[in-house]
């Protein structure tokens, strides 16, 4: 099975149906991805296979959390772009913010959202989600936060809250043994669990929400 026909098959189980286009757009992502990879290191998985498996549609599970909650969102330690350029391409009314401290990663991210034409509403910022907060910059609270990185639960909370509005969501990706991490938090919230394409994993994507405010 080729990358695109795996990519498609892969889209179809998590019942996605993007176009001909968007497909494409994909697959120049993965082509670029892997010249970056060479000489920035930017992911560890490298393969074809794995990169659309692990990478594309492990940051599309993402998008079941994303809808009908907000259009404006914050892709914190976005990395190559997983999940935030993934969610861009399967949605194209977002609005997306790539945060990245890593300057190697963002000129990648600069470099990629250009070369798949989804500037101005995809941006890149170089730097941390702290420096992001109202006051300190002109940028607006986001209505969603979202992450692949490691961060507990609780960590990612306190340091993305001065940048997603009130009762805004904080979107994660954890493992079996999540909810020791989400004791004793006041946010409201709701699991999501999918299968990963071609694998045997189960995603708990963990949806926190500040209901209430």
């Amino acid at each position: 099975m080729g990358p695109e026909e795996l990519l498609e098959s892969g889209l179809a189980q998590l019942g996605i149906a993007p176009g001909r286009q968007t497909i494409g757009k994909f697959m120049l992502y993965l082509s670029e991805l892997k010249k970056w990879n060479r000489a920035y290191n930017l992911t560890a998985i490298r393969e074809d296979r794995q990169i659309i498996i692990k990478h594309f549609l492990d940051s599309a599970l993402y998008l079941k959390a994303v809808e009908g909650r907000g259009a404006n969102i914050a892709d914190v330690g976005s990395g190559a772009g997983f999940p935030g350029v993934v969610l861009k391409l399967l949605h194209p009314d977002l609005s997306v913010t790539l945060i990245e401290p890593s300057w190697k990663r963002a000129a990648f991210l600069r470099h990629i959202a250009g070369r798949l034409g989804l500037a101005p509403r995809l941006t890149v910022f170089e730097g941390k989600a702290e420096e992001l907060e109202p006051g300190k910059s002109k940028d607006k609270a986001f209505d969603i936060a979202v992450t692949r990185a490691l961060w507990r639960a609780p960590d990612f909370i306190k340091k993305v809250s001065g940048i997603v509005r009130a009762g805004g969501f904080f979107i994660m990706s954890k493992g079996p043994s999540f909810a020791a991490e989400l004791e004793g938090l006041p946010q409201k919230y709701e699991v999501l669990r999918l299968k990963l394409p071609f694998t045997d994993a189960e995603r708990s994507i963990i949806i926190l929400s500040d209901g209430d405010k």
